[in-house]
């Protein structure tokens, strides 16, 4: 099949993750991209390299961008990347931070920007949170954050991230969160991905049972070191170097079969869904929940499980089963 017969499913974007750094000031036990204090700051991008991508991709009428890490806040031209994004007119622009760095001067330009921050957090029991992000400090660091945020009136989101480390804690975690006044609070899984990855089987293929479902939807991932993914946790598919062209990438046979496929796993997950859910909707349609974004993507009004979308019951539904 050839990428015009795809075209469909392969030339659109409509959302982009900038991971502008693989640096990061934690070693969190599940991270999916295998970030930590050892790796390079910048990487192959250079800031021209960045502004070119995000000017690139508004042309093609992308208009929401998350930048992820690492983490973004180390990269010392986050903020100016953040302000190119918005005079560029993207219409939703996320930080995807740990929080640890959060400052007031930080957050206020987030704020005059109309940038949204999210963030993970593991457990109200400091040494537990710690033991999941192996850096002592990381959980008064990350609460001060938070609370930076919310005082900075920029909409924060959290993901209480359930792994190996901290079981059962995730109830304790959203109790703790909702006294710190987070009203956008949802409940996740680790992704077998990276550290994450629990069953190394040696295999070079993608771990397709660990994505979301929704890299299909317009979306790609362009890394630090300029490689291209169709999202941030399918690293086994690589579609090429994003400083040949943008565009050129989005017309890539790869890309094109891999989002046929994801299309056609989220079809099957949703058939099965629907098969041991039913639901109607008022007037008696049929409702799917194809809508659900997760959590490293544009928050929507879904009821999430584990985070992914064939799990999430959009709140219009009614379930009948």
């Amino acid at each position: 099949m050839t990428v015009a017969e795809l075209a469909p499913v392969s030339r659109d974007l409509s959302f982009l993750w900038l991971e502008i750094t693989a640096k990061c000031n934690l070693l969190c036990s599940h991270c999916y991209a295998e970030s930590g204090p050892r790796a390079d700051v910048y990487g192959a991008m250079a800031y021209g390299d960045w502004t070119r991508v995000l000017d690139e991709a508004a042309e093609l009428g992308c208009c929401r961008v998350q930048f992820i890490g690492g983490e973004p806040t180390l990269h010392p031209r986050l903020p100016d990347l953040v302000e190119h994004a918005k005079a560029r007119r993207f219409e939703f622009i996320e930080v995807q931070t740990n929080a640890t760095r959060l400052s007031k001067d930080l957050t206020g330009r987030f704020q005059r920007s109309g940038v949204d921050v999210s963030t993970a957090f593991y457990s109200d029991d400091p040494a537990v949170h710690e033991h999941v992000t192996q850096a002592k400090g990381s959980w008064q660091r990350t609460v001060a954050g938070i609370e930076t945020a919310l005082a900075g009136r920029v909409p924060i989101r959290v993901g209480v991230v359930e792994t190996d480390r901290n079981r059962g804690h995730a109830p304790r975690a959203v109790a703790f969160l909702r006294t710190l006044g987070v009203q956008n609070i949802r409940q996740e899984r680790m992704r077998g991905i990276g550290r994450g990855e629990r069953i190394r089987l040696g295999t070079p293929g993608e771990r397709y049972d660990e994505l979301c479902g929704q890299c299909w939807n317009g979306k790609l991932c362009v890394t630090s070191s300029g490689a291209t993914f169709p999202c941030p946790l399918s690293r086994k598919t690589d579609l090429g170097d994003v400083k040949s062209s943008l565009s050129g990438i989005l017309q890539t046979v790869t890309l094109a079969e891999f989002r046929q496929k994801i299309r056609t796993i989220q079809a099957e997950r949703l058939a099965a869904r629907r098969v041991a859910l039913p639901m109607t909707v008022a007037g008696g349609d049929d409702c799917i929940p194809n809508d659900c974004i997760p959590t490293d993507c544009i928050p929507t009004d879904c009821i999430p499980t584990d985070c992914i979308p064939t799990d999430c019951i959009p709140t219009s539904c009614i379930p009948t089963g």
